[in-house]
Order: C-alpha cells, then structure tokens, then sequence
C-alpha cells in the first residue's frame, strides 16, 4: 500500500515538479484530483479487485453484497466447506446505489453461498496519510492516467493564456507538443492497464441472464 503523499511524490516526478508544494502550473489539490481520477480509471479499463463475500443461504433469490460489483461464480458450500454446488444468477444493482446477486432459482437453507468476484481498487483519499489498496508494483499504472489529466489542463491553460495574448512560462511549449504528450501518456496508461488486466483469471465467470 502506498500513502496518497508518497504517490503525488512519485507523480511529481513524472511531470517535472521539483518542490511538492509548488502551485504552478498544477496546485497540491489540482494533482492529487487527478491522481483520484487515475485510480478511478483503472475499473474502465479492466483492472479490478479480486473479492469473496460468504451468505448463509435462505429461500431468497436475492442477497445483498457489500462490495462486489463484478461476477466470477457463486459455489454453494456444505457445513464442512465441501463444495456441493455451482448455482447460476448474476449481479445486478438494487436501485439504491448498491449491488446484489440474483440466483437463478433459490437454494436449500442451512448452506453456505460464496460470491467470488471483483470490486473497484480505492479511489478516494481522506489526506496524505491515506493508502490506496493497490500493489506498489502496479501503482504507476493510475499513475499514468494522472499524468495525461495534468496535460490535458495544461492544454486548456494554454488556450486560456492564449486568448489573453500572453503565455506564463511555465507553459513555454506548443499546442502540438502538449497534444503530443497527452497522447504518449493515455498511450502508455491504455498499454499498461491492459497487461495488468490480463494477470486477472478469465475463466468461470458466470454470464448475465
């Protein structure tokens, strides 16, 4: 796990900013956003945690899940954690901004029901001191994306001094340099996002009815 101050440090240093409490062209808030938009853009793009939630089962067709979002399979456990049963359903949302699983058709009681699926990595951070819950190995990934969202609000900036006939600085490069560098980065972000996706099983995941 990796403090928000320790990923905004090493974000830092992919975009040139020397002094971590230096406000231009990006303020400390303006970089962490896009480091919280980074994390947030690693669901769409395939990259998912791995989660299991475990039910005493019922005659319910429906049971509410805590944090699964995505659907792997559903086994259907004895009292000695012998597995006696695949059950079919799917995940769905429950119109209140949550998610539940629906069977197929309800199973005998007294049973256990283990959901296996996948959840969003951790995207929101309370303050530097926070973590994020996705292995350090792979944190440059997000990180990539952060990237591309300051280059994009450099991009706007650039238009912005432009019409004001007087480009600050720290903005000393063209248009096409900074379409060219944002593009490198979603590149390198959609390149990387892909092959740690991959490292996630494919197999037995339970198509929606």
């Amino acid at each position: 796990m990796t403090t928000l101050a320790n990923l905004r440090a090493k974000l830092n240093g992919e975009i040139g900013v020397v002094t971590d409490a230096e406000t231009e062209p990006w303020s400390t808030t303006v970089r962490d956003n896009a480091i919280i938009d980074g994390y947030a853009a690693l669901w769409r793009a395939g990259v998912w945690k791995d989660a299991i939630e475990t039910f005493a089962t019922t005659n319910a067709r429906l049971y509410a899940l805590s944090t699964i979002q995505r659907l792997d399979r559903l086994e259907l456990l004895d009292s000695d954690a012998r597995q006696i049963g695949m059950p079919r359903g799917n995940i769905e949302t429950d119109g209140a901004g949550g998610y539940q699983v629906r069977l197929v058709a309800p199973v005998s009681e007294g049973e256990s029901l283990v959901v296996r699926g996948w959840l969003p990595f951790k995207s929101q951070f309370s303050g530097d001191g926070d973590t994020d819950d996705l292995p350090a190995e792979h944190n440059r990934v997000p990180l990539l994306k952060a990237k591309a969202i300051l280059w994009r609000i450099a991009l706007g900036e650039f238009g912005r001094y432009g019409v004001r006939q007087s480009v600050a600085p720290e903005m000393n490069m063209s248009i096409d340099q900074l379409i060219g560098m944002i593009a490198a980065a979603e590149r390198e972000f959609a390149e990387e996002a892909r092959a740690l996706s991959n490292l996630r099983p494919r197999s037995g995941q339970n198509r929606k009815l």
